[in-house]
């Protein structure tokens, strides 16, 4: 019998909102073993606090965060034939380790238009300022933003230039947000805060990085954060919803009885993180209520509008509210279309 995740308070299992026969994404917290239940299609995962068993047909993304134990080649062949994403980050580890599913065919093209636009100087700074204006824009929530930032990243002509920008408004961001909280400490700080932001970052990785392979785009190039190294259009794309993973980690400090404790504020902070993916928000760009979570995929969508020449502009969706006149030609719809909830 395949165990219900909404069941086990334990790790992470997105979504709740999810139909009943849609795939799902997952996320284990210190891993130690997993094993395929014999003449079955069945996988058995044990993890610190208990074991669960899955049908990988019915996943479409899995994450282990802190693993710990051993993985046999059968279960990431299964992965591959399954085509799903498998990601392990372990806290000491700068970058998680990741596992691509093998690539489709692609009528469209789009890996060479991605690149293309990436070689090219005028149009890759664009994208750059695109991203970071939106991501300047978020942090007015609790530093002003002088219109001399806007208008500098307007003038920039480099990705440099840009960046340079974004880390002169982060620094009074960052001392703004930890203030608030009357945290004496910093985003470099390897504290249970930092922790808990990092946690979210890789959720947020495992849900962009989906969509990304499914676009058939490279995850491995990007324009904000142009090495090759490792999969830089995810962190690029995360930009403009950073501030979802920063609103649930503050929520999270402020509810949690032992602020000092890693663990308890990093499983706080993802449960806030993914209640908050789950709500219902208006996007002006496309005249849309979508759940918050769908933003993840319209990022993609609207990159991959842009480098195909369906919408001269990379507009980005966004949750805001209802505004009239004529709406922008952005050259996608959101999936997920749903109602707005009642107040």
């Amino acid at each position: 019998m395949i165990v219900d995740p909404n069941q086990h308070p334990d790790f992470i299992w997105t979504w709740k909102s999810n139909a009943r026969n849609a795939k799902v994404s997952l996320w284990i917290p210190y891993f130690s073993a997993v094993e395929k239940v014999s003449r079955t299609k069945t996988w058995t995962i044990a993890y610190n606090g208990g074991e669960l068993s899955i049908d990988l047909k019915k996943v479409d993304f899995i994450m282990f965060y802190g693993a710990c134990g051993e993985l046999p080649l059968e279960f990431l062949d299964a992965l591959a034939q399954n085509k799903i994403p498998f990601m392990i980050h372990r806290r000491n580890l700068t970058d998680p380790y990741v596992f691509f599913p093998s690539v489709h065919s692609d009528n469209e093209n789009v890996l060479t238009r991605q690149i293309l636009v990436r070689e090219h100087a005028q149009k890759k700074t664009y994208v750059a300022k695109t991203l970071i204006r939106y991501r300047l824009r978020k942090f007015e929530s609790l530093i002003s933003v002088p219109d001399m930032f806007y208008k500098e990243l307007a003038r920039a002509k480099t990705v440099d230039a840009v960046r340079q920008i974004e880390a002169k408004t982060s620094a009074r961001y960052w001392a703004a947000w930890f203030d608030k909280l009357e945290v004496e400490a910093s985003r470099r700080d390897n504290s249970p805060l930092s922790a808990a932001l990092d946690a979210g970052s890789k959720f947020l990785y495992g849900v962009i990085l989906r969509w990304i392979l499914f676009h058939k785009l490279s995850a491995c190039h990007g324009y904000l954060h142009e090495p090759t190294g490792y999969p830089s259009l995810v962190y690029d794309l995360m930009e403009p919803y950073r501030y979802i993973i920063e609103e649930s980690a503050a929520a999270a400090y402020a509810s949690v009885d032992d602020k000092e404790s890693e663990k308890k504020l990093v499983s706080a902070t993802l449960n806030t993180l993914k209640e908050a993916l789950d709500v219902v928000v208006y996007v002006p760009e496309t005249r849309q209520y979508v759940r918050r979570k769908n933003l993840l995929h319209g990022v993609v969508l609207a990159l991959r509008a842009y480098l195909l020449d369906e919408s001269v502009r990379l507009v980005i969706p966004t949750e805001g509210a209802k505004k009239g006149g004529r709406p922008p030609k952005v050259g996608y719809r959101l999936p997920g279309e749903t109602k707005p909830r009642s107040v």
